[in-house]
């Protein structure tokens, strides 16, 4: 088993081996659901990206290995009046996480609490950006924006292994999705045509 450390959403050659014993590796919405993993989790001041911190608790007296890659996404509920956020990728605090053959988690020591970041996405244009006194809670993801949550969380599934930071369209496929218009995006934040390309292609992904 490995670890590689990621920053800023790409991921550097900095990798070495760790000791610790192989489980099965689990989807963390799974964990939550059954409570043998606990949340909580803040924003600190950003959109998207590494845009959530928080810290997972192990309930159990064994260790859990839980998937860097969240199928189809979870939804973080703002507990104040701050952007709720779709997370589709889950790091140690320091943006790393562990391999061993095509398996990327991060790991949970028996009734340890670790350190985390959430790779999220702002679910609420108009809002401001969650700030660390704001507190997230797991609900179900709104029909609405559940096939974007899904296609925003394969599309970073597909590329995960690749050097490249597709932040912006990823939040672009997401606010597009939910009927905001270039004009209105641009005045969030600059972008190219490549990157408005990107997000339609992530938008119709199947």
């Amino acid at each position: 088993m490995r670890k590689v450390l990621a920053l800023a959403a790409v991921f550097v050659l900095f990798t070495f081996n760790v000791s610790g014993q192989s489980s099965r590796v689990v989807q963390l919405s799974e964990v939550l659901n059954d409570g043998t993993v606990t949340l909580s989790a803040s924003g600190n001041g950003v959109s998207s990206g590494f845009a959530v911190d928080g810290y997972l608790k192990n309930n159990t007296r064994n260790m859990i290995n839980i998937n860097v890659i969240m199928e189809n996404g979870i939804y973080l509920k703002n507990s104040g009046s701050g952007q709720d956020m779709v997370a589709i990728q889950v790091f140690l605090s320091d943006g790393g996480y562990y391999y061993e053959g095509r398996s990327k988690f991060i790991t949970v020591p028996a009734q340890a609490n670790i350190a985390i970041v959430f790779n999220a996405f702002c679910a609420n244009f108009d809002l401001e950006n969650p700030s660390r006194e704001e507190l997230f809670s797991v609900v179900s993801i709104p029909a609405a924006i559940r096939s974007i949550a899904s296609n925003i969380s394969k599309y970073g599934a597909n590329t995960f292994d690749l050097d490249r930071d597709d932040t912006t369209a990823i939040q672009m496929a997401l606010w597009r999705h939910q009927g905001h218009t270039r004009v209105e995006i641009e005045k969030k934040f600059k972008f190219d045509f490549e990157q408005w390309e990107l997000s339609t292609a992530i938008m119709n992904i199947w």
